[in-house]
């Protein structure tokens, strides 16, 4: 059965037979900008019923007439290849023109241009289309749009996927949510997949992995995505299970990363595949294949500051050269950094941390403990870093600090963040858990590879003295003069500051000095 026409407007959003019917008429007219229209007015019964026809439509037109029609430029086979790399894709739309546009089609204008500015790293100006597309699904009503064979679910799945590439989970999961419950409406048989993949997506990136379970199993129960969606749907489905393995450390997490897509993929899903490759790689104590994954992934993409991929590179960047010792590149990662995302943010905190800037990592602690956006994950990092914090300043932590500790050490995903705390602390922890609760504890952080920190040594004023004096004076000699004293006394004050900062030479005392920020008066207590 055909469906009907549409309802009003320009453009044809539910009759698939009469779509297909104009666009054959036009493409035996030879003309391009004739079948450029058709296929334009035409859009959605096209996309939904005929993929293929549609797609080697637009394969054949000349790039002047797909400017003019930006959607059709946007389901180019070749656009999102070259809007990532060399050709980014921002499209024009006149006033005049904007004003003789139907509702529909404005519809389909905001969500071009959103789509566009998201395959070419634009991630601000995507989501501001995302805004100005959701304001209208709100106040315009368009009884073609919001019919059972319309575009309502589409629109709102990729506005979902444009908040999620802005790493807004929360916002993204409240489209998703709505384009599911949509999809179930829809004669689009992909609808409710396509949702369930995104949302499993969010939940896994939040920490809910659970709601990710969930997600993944009822997508697995719907039917196999059409050619059209496949890409999409089976990359963030493999992104998703890739994420939930390595929080969780399984023993299948290699096949589950295996399945990803490559470095270089063009899907809303690469930065998370991303983030589940670097995550391994940085539990498993390889932060040279960490740095190398973002190295080939970033050189593929596009990526602007503010959006989740920006967001992951830096924040798997900092804890990559921090375990490689080069906190020099880790200082430089975090202070490039404007406006960041909450990966980036924890990153800095355990950048202070293992710095010894303790007044820094409790400013920006409290800064993150009162975000309410935060998800199970990093509201759960917050915790162990705090007690990171604590122990840090003083040697210890509370029995009270053990016991949250300990209730984090119960997640899910509790091995991968513990792996990535120092030894001491987790010890420190043990001690002060009795009975049950200790044994428990003991179980959940056995076997764990993580690593030891370096104490900033207590200086006397004197050995802090010498310190200050190492970058300053080039002989023994010279500092005995500047604060006079035989240097005898110069000799067997640097021989205990060298004992007590672990190195044999001055260049290595300064380095080290410098690191754990010791230098110019900043004596340890």
């Amino acid at each position: 059965m055909p469906r009907e026409r549409a309802i009003g407007g320009g453009m044809n959003l539910n009759d698939s037979r009469r779509a297909s019917d104009e666009l054959t008429r036009a493409l035996g007219s030879g003309n391009a900008e004739t079948i450029a229209r058709a296929a334009s007015t035409n859009i959605w019964p096209l996309y939904s019923d005929h993929t293929d026809m549609l797609t080697m439509a637009i394969a054949a037109l000349p790039s002047p007439v797909l400017e003019r029609h930006p959607m059709l430029r946007v389901l180019h086979p070749m656009t999102p290849v070259l809007a990532r790399t060399s050709r980014p894709f921002k499209p024009v739309v006149y006033a005049d023109d904007a004003r003789s546009m139907s509702p529909e089609e404005l519809d389909f204008v905001y969500l071009a241009h959103m789509i566009a500015f998201r395959l070419s790293g634009d991630t601000a100006a995507s989501v501001s289309y995302a805004r100005r597309l959701e304001d209208r699904l709100l106040q315009t009503r368009v009884e073609s749009r919001d019919r059972m064979d319309g575009p309502l679910w589409f629109f709102h799945h990729q506005i979902g996927s444009t908040l999620l590439s802005a790493g807004d989970t929360s916002g993204a999961l409240l489209e998703f949510a709505t384009s599911r419950q949509l999809g179930k409406f829809s004669l689009q048989t992909d609808a409710e997949r396509m949702a369930l993949g995104r949302t499993a997506l969010a939940h896994a990136v939040r920490g809910s992995l659970g709601e990710a379970d969930r997600a993944l199993a009822d997508a697995q129960q719907l039917p196999e995505p059409t050619h059209g969606h496949l890409c999409a749907v089976t990359t963030s489905e493999a992104a998703a299970a890739g994420l939930l393995a390595v929080d969780r450390m399984t023993d299948d997490v290699d096949e589950l990363l295996s399945a990803m897509e490559p470095y270089d993929s063009i899907e809303v899903s690469w930065p998370f595949a991303l983030l589940a490759r670097c995550r391994s790689f940085l539990a498993r104590e390889q932060p040279e294949d960490a740095l190398e994954a973002i190295h080939l992934a970033a050189d593929a993409h596009i990526v602007q500051d503010g959006s989740f991929a920006s967001d992951v590179i830096a924040a798997k960047s900092i804890q990559a050269f921090l375990a490689t010792g080069d906190i020099a590149w880790a200082h430089r990662v975090a202070e490039d950094k404007g406006a960041s995302g909450v990966l980036t943010r924890l990153a800095v905190v355990r950048l202070s941390l293992q710095d010894g800037r303790f007044d820094a990592a409790a400013h920006d602690l409290r800064l993150l403990a009162a975000d309410h956006s935060l998800g199970p994950a990093q509201r759960s990092e917050v915790v162990l870093l705090a007690g990171w914090l604590e122990f840090g300043r003083t040697g210890e932590i509370t029995r009270d600090m053990a016991l949250q500790i300990s209730r984090t050490a119960r997640r899910d995903d509790s091995r991968r963040q513990f792996a990535a705390l120092p030894k001491q602390l987790i010890e420190h922890a043990s001690t002060l858990l009795s009975g049950e609760s200790g044994v428990e504890f003991d179980a959940l952080t056995a076997g764990l590879a993580t690593f030891e920190i370096a104490r900033r040594p207590t200086l006397t004023a004197g050995e802090q003295r010498i310190l200050n004096a190492l970058a300053v004076h080039s002989s023994t000699a010279s500092m005995a003069s500047a604060f006079h004293v035989s240097p005898n006394t110069v000799k067997s004050q640097l021989r205990t500051l060298y004992r007590k900062l672990g190195c044999s030479s001055r260049a290595e005392a300064v380095r080290i000095a410098t690191r754990l920020h010791l230098l110019a008066g900043e004596v340890a207590t």
